[in-house]
């Protein structure tokens, strides 16, 4: 009697889950996406080669339920497109709620200042907590950030007073006119102070505002690569949809995923983890 009851729970349990990952996918045509970043040359080639060579998508596109503008998977959209591919799964969420952050990304560089940009980018000393303040009422599209002799070093470049249509396209200048050889990196927000002491160069930026980040979708204005760092609760990873799947008709691309996840579900191939983690790929 008890193994019954048990086994009643842990079906009825299954079936709970499988209800709550199958309601927060779907099958979106690829064309209806709306891409709010553009892409880094060397990480979507990386990304075609090795979707090509499994055959899958391996993380669903995340977008607005609402809006269809894409919030994380820009790469991915971009691939699918590149491969003529009709069809994404997607994880839908709704974008107002405010478990989901926004934050960005930070360009940190092996080299000073100086050697990076080109002569004719104009650079204004200011003092660093004052700068960080001004970056948020768009004061200037960057402020580059170094250490020397343990003291904090901040320069705006191009400063100036920016509508958001300006400070894309003024992002996008200062980027194209970086010169040399020189190792960059894009850094979480967060780790700034990590870099520095490590003696790279670190421009900082604002974050974009949700509106803002909707607006540039849909005006088809794409910021510049890794502008916005998203955190989203329950981030459905490991996926794994087959490539050849979505080259088919809408409804069978949706059997498929379907069938596919009820048998992972029901082996027991699913894990919801609470705490951070180190993803290896």
């Amino acid at each position: 009697m008890l193994d019954n009851i048990f086994l009643s729970n842990v079906t009825i349990m299954t079936t709970l889950l499988l209800e709550d990952i199958a309601k927060q996918l779907d099958i979106f045509n690829v064309s209806e996406l709306l891409p709010h970043e553009q892409t880094v040359p060397p990480n979507l080639k990386r990304l075609k080669e090795a979707m090509l060579n499994i055959g899958q998508l391996v993380d669903p596109i995340i977008v607005d339920k609402e809006t269809k503008v894409v919030l994380d998977g820009n790469h991915r959209l971009k691939v699918l497109q590149i491969i003529e591919c009709p069809l994404s799964v997607c994880q839908t969420v709704e974008y107002k709620d405010p478990k989901i952050v926004v934050g960005t990304w930070y360009l940190a560089v092996n080299k000073p200042i100086e050697d990076i940009l080109k002569t004719n980018i104009k650079v204004e000393k200011i003092d660093c907590d004052e700068g960080k303040k001004a970056l948020t009422n768009s004061k200037a599209p960057f402020m580059a950030v170094c250490k020397k002799d343990g003291n904090q070093n901040a320069c705006f470049i191009e400063p100036g007073s920016y509508r958001l249509k300006e400070l894309i396209e003024e992002q996008n200048y200062v980027l194209s006119s970086m010169k040399g050889d020189f190792d960059i990196r894009y850094i979480p927000d967060d780790q700034s102070e990590e870099y520095l002491s490590k003696g790279y160069s670190v421009f900082f930026r604002r974050a974009y505002t949700k509106d803002e980040i909707i607006k540039a979708a849909k005006d088809h204005n794409p910021f510049p690569p890794k502008s916005t760092r998203h955190i989203i609760p329950d981030r459905i990873i490991r996926l794994n949809m087959r490539l050849g799947w979505l080259h088919e008709e809408k409804s069978e691309a949706l059997r498929h995923l379907n069938e596919m996840l009820a048998n992972r579900v029901y082996n027991g191939n699913v894990r919801r983890y609470v705490e951070p983690v180190i993803v290896i790929y």
